[in-house]
């Protein structure tokens, strides 16, 4: 089948005639970029508005930039109906770049993509920007400090200023979760375009909170699924649709088991 350019629901307006900037690779090479500059795409805003919008990615693995103001693929809604101004975010379906990128993946690194990654559009006036990611979330950075990272992204840590649920497990050691302060109905919304942390499992050892698991919303290819995650680990377990907290809990208790059991044969307090 041939790739097929879908447009997408965006909360931000990208400029029509003027150029956006890509950001690519996490060198901090001024005092503007932080620690670590984002990839990201940074675009203006319709001059009625000013100012910049931003596209950062969720687990990207490729991107690429041309010239041109006629897209690569054609758009589905030319198939049936004129395209809607304003459509400028589209994802391709049946991409072969994806499928290269899927087989390089999964090749060399045993990491498959095809179910897990998109391929994302962006369209300006005379160029375009494509992506091969899980997600894309859009904000408007602070224009004092444009490379610096969102707060609120829905990947960032959930805030410490939040309350948490202090719990004990069986195994001894304390731990903590926090829940999204979001409403369901934003959250099922947000998830269209990138994973929401829903909940953060955090252990309590030697006097400190660390996040060591987190629960993942995110809706694609029509399918909404909440899923745990360690770093390093990957995913958990799964489960469909928007999942409690405690659907979790033996998949994290088991984690908690073998870190209590690690603790005590090295001799350390699991306190």
């Amino acid at each position: 089948m041939s790739p097929i350019a879908h447009p997408l629901t965006v909360p931000i307006q990208a400029d029509s005639v003027l150029s956006p900037r890509l950001a690519y690779g996490h060198l901090p090479m001024f005092p503007e970029d932080e620690d670590y500059p984002p990839n990201a795409i940074y675009f203006p805003l319709p001059y009625n508005e000013g100012g910049f919008g931003r596209v950062t990615f969720e687990g990207l693995d490729a991107v690429r930039g041309s010239r041109g103001e006629h897209l690569p693929y054609p758009r589905a809604e030319l198939l049936t109906a004129p395209a809607t101004y304003g459509d400028w975010v589209y994802e391709v379906s049946d991409s072969p770049w994806l499928a290269e990128r899927h087989a390089y993946e999964n090749h060399h690194y045993q990491t498959p993509l095809l179910d897990t990654h998109q391929h994302y559009l962006f369209s300006f006036h005379d160029e375009f920007v494509e992506a091969i990611a899980q997600g894309i979330w859009f904000d408007k950075p602070d224009p004092d400090r444009p490379l610096a990272p969102v707060p609120a992204h829905p990947l960032a840590l959930l805030d410490q200023g939040e309350p948490a649920e202090t719990r004990r497990s069986p195994s001894g050691i304390s731990w903590e979760l926090r829940r999204c302060g979001k409403d369901k109905a934003t959250l099922l919304q947000d998830s269209r375009l990138c994973s929401q942390r829903l909940y953060q499992f955090s252990l309590v050892l030697d006097g400190e909170s660390r996040e060591s698991a987190s629960v993942w919303l995110r809706t694609s290819r029509g399918r909404t699924y909440s899923r745990m995650t360690r770093d390093w680990v990957g995913e958990l377990v799964r489960h469909d649709g928007l999942a409690a907290a405690e659907d979790f809990l033996d998949e994290w208790e088991r984690y908690v088991h073998e870190v209590a059991g690690r603790r005590r044969s090295m001799g350390k307090s699991v306190e």
